[in-house]
């Protein structure tokens, strides 16, 4: 069997974006080991044909000796059981998996799922942790058995003018994948009451303090009846994390119905008018929107890196702004008032999904990129 490594930064981001990849692995003749950092107890029984083990690296950074200490681990680690390929997720499983595996000459995938907050630019010591960033990143896609899987075009285009990656070293895999039959349209209700709904972790740059003021606006200046629901939790980790009080606070005032969070969102999407996600967050193809668009909801969503890779523009869905609830009220009135076009859109969405954003389809290609990669490289 060939043995792969997945790092994925956190446990939960894994389940939700990456498990359906580790199931397939022994039909694929893969011994697949995923490493992730556990912020809940996991029973191996729960996870059959893969091995879910701790990984040598922390997602929340603790210091430049904590760090050595882990790239330290995550070395040893490679060096003893000599996978055939590393697959890492997100920013830094890839520095740390990325460096590893040139020493090591050891096959790697680097799966870019959006630059994240380190390629912001708004103050000189951002500037400053991009650079050393790139630079790092161009030792990592600098060897002939380096490969990266992007999502969006935004993140290949910022590989290429950036001297990091080559045009083929480059994969391009459309999100997560969505399981079409779980996530599908049903018979909405006979209603003249309608549902806007968004769901995201909690963070500021989500764009949630923009749906809950959009919510606003709209009861405001919308004479039919309308209800604004969301659901999500609290990430503490992350810097643009929202606490708990504060997201009641800003329910509370905007008349939005807070959920909490909520496992499964599939009927909760398939039941809304409108599904909005107003993020300006530096991520890829936010899985939620192919499950909204599974689910054949009109979606309106920001003109922002991500996000607008998930539709097409006016046939799937509707963009706006970052950062203008304004905007965002003006085309949930405009959507809520043509019921026509949002059926529309929603119809079209379902398509989509279809012909792109299936699992079996995503699990495909990644199978295959494994397997073009091991025979190619000796």
């Amino acid at each position: 069997m060939k043995k792969i490594f997945m790092f994925v930064n956190v446990d939960w981001f894994f389940l939700s974006h990456r498990l359906v990849i580790a199931k397939e692995a022994l039909k694929n003749n893969v011994d697949m080991n995923i490493f992730t950092d556990f912020t809940k107890s996991h029973q191996p029984k729960d996870y059959l044909g893969f091995k879910l083990r701790i990984s040598p690296l922390n997602r929340v950074n603790l210091g430049f000796a904590r760090l050595f200490l882990e790239f330290y681990r995550a070395y040893c680690l490679v060096k003893k059981e000599e996978p055939e390929l590393i697959h890492a997720v997100t920013i830094k499983p890839i520095l740390f998996l990325g460096l590893i595996a040139r020493f090591t000459k050891t096959p790697f995938i680097g799966a870019i799922s959006g630059l994240g907050p380190a390629f912001s630019s708004d103050s000189l010591l951002k500037i400053l942790r991009m650079k050393i960033i790139i630079l790092v990143y161009r030792i990592v896609f600098g060897g002939k058995k380096s490969f990266a899987i992007c999502q969006s075009n935004h993140d290949r285009d910022v590989l290429f003018s950036n001297n990091i990656a080559s045009q083929d070293q480059i994969t391009m895999i459309h999100g997560s994948g969505v399981d079409l039959d779980q996530y599908r349209p049903i018979q909405k209700a006979s209603s003249n009451r309608h549902i806007v709904f968004m769901a995201s972790r909690l963070l500021v740059n989500k764009g949630i303090i923009e749906f809950c003021k959009a919510a606003q606006i709209v009861k405001d200046n919308f004479s039919g009846d309308v209800d604004f629901k969301l659901a999500g939790s609290v990430d503490s980790s992350s810097p643009s994390s929202i606490s708990l009080e504060d997201v009641i606070y800003l329910c509370k005032i905007s008349q939005v119905e807070y959920l909490g969070e909520v496992k499964c969102v599939s009927n909760l999407l398939a039941e809304a008018d409108l599904f909005a996600y107003p993020s300006y967050y530096p991520e890829g193809i936010p899985k939620v929107l192919l499950e909204a668009a599974s689910c054949g909801t009109a979606i309106i969503t920001t003109d922002h890196p991500g996000c607008r890779d998930a539709i097409i523009k006016n046939e799937s869905g509707v963009l706006v702004p970052i950062r203008d609830a304004e905007a965002l009220a003006s085309e949930i009135i405009v959507l809520l008032n043509d019921q026509k076009k949002t059926a529309k859109l929603g119809a079209r969405g379902r398509l989509l999904a279809e012909e792109s954003y299936s699992e079996q389809e995503v699990v495909a290609k990644h199978y295959a990129l494994y397997e073009e990669i091991i025979k190619k490289i000796p």
